[in-house]
């Protein structure tokens, strides 16, 4: 119990800052200062950054935030400052971690709720994976509108080839061809089935989430490596930090 205590990745859930109740079971802040901080601010795109939370802990704080955003959604229906007039839509990135058919998890009912009631109250959702043949049939059914890069794997151009129309499922043979940036969209958002090409990033504009250069790091020559800075990032539960 004292190491889930102490385990900085339950912060969120322990120690919530501002939110953490005092002896009179008061909050510094309340929840509406949470919802204008994810969709209340002047920039129009904000992101909450997962990426380092084990799918264990995922699971349960996506599901909170997602709760609290669609519920908010729901209760606003008929005010100004609602999604009904401010539309929301929700990015996903990695879906297949918390939406996969194996997955049982309160994210995914969450999620499945957004997919078939969400554009009512202004809610729309938006998922990304590479992996769409992990992704729950039934969610996937729900989206109106797909963006497929290029997919080499049979069983994932399968998945991709039954969320289409009969009449456009030929297209998907396309897909393992399609070049760096390339993408087939169909559905509600294009008039016709076509094939187009994203804008690439100029360098400096990619994420920090390229490939290493195996190659070239195997070929050098090896040195020894001081393993400190890693051990305090790991226990800090910061990589910002040495």
């Amino acid at each position: 119990m004292r190491s889930r205590l102490l385990d900085s990745q339950y912060y969120f859930f322990l120690k919530p800052g501002d939110w953490t109740p005092n002896e009179e079971n008061k909050c510094e802040k309340d929840l509406s200062s949470l919802i204008a901080n994810w969709v209340g601010g002047d920039k129009p795109i904000t992101i909450l950054d997962l990426s380092g939370m084990p799918s264990e802990r995922l699971d349960l704080l996506l599901d909170s935030m997602l709760d609290i955003l669609f519920e908010s959604a729901i209760w606003s229906k008929n005010l100004n400052v609602g999604m009904k007039k401010n539309p929301l839509l929700l990015v996903m990135e990695e879906a297949h971690r918390y939406l996969s058919t194996e997955n049982s998890g309160l994210s995914k009912s969450m999620v499945r709720r957004i997919a078939k009631e969400g554009r009512k109250f202004g809610v729309g959702s938006m998922l990304i994976s590479q992996r769409p043949s992990e992704i729950d049939e039934t969610i996937l059914s729900q989206c109106g509108t797909l963006f497929s890069l290029r997919i080499s794997n049979a069983t994932d151009r399968a998945r991709v080839k039954s969320a289409m129309s009969d009449s456009l499922s030929g297209i998907v043979d396309s897909l393992p061809i399609l070049r760096t940036g390339e993408a087939i969209v169909t559905g509600e958002a294009a008039k016709l089935p076509m094939r187009f090409k994203f804008r690439i990033p100029k360098e400096g504009q990619f994420p920090n989430s390229h490939d290493p250069k195996v190659t070239e790091s195997w070929s050098k020559d090896k040195t020894d490596h001081n393993f400190l800075d890693l051990v305090t990032s790991w226990r800090l539960q910061d990589t910002k930090k040495h």
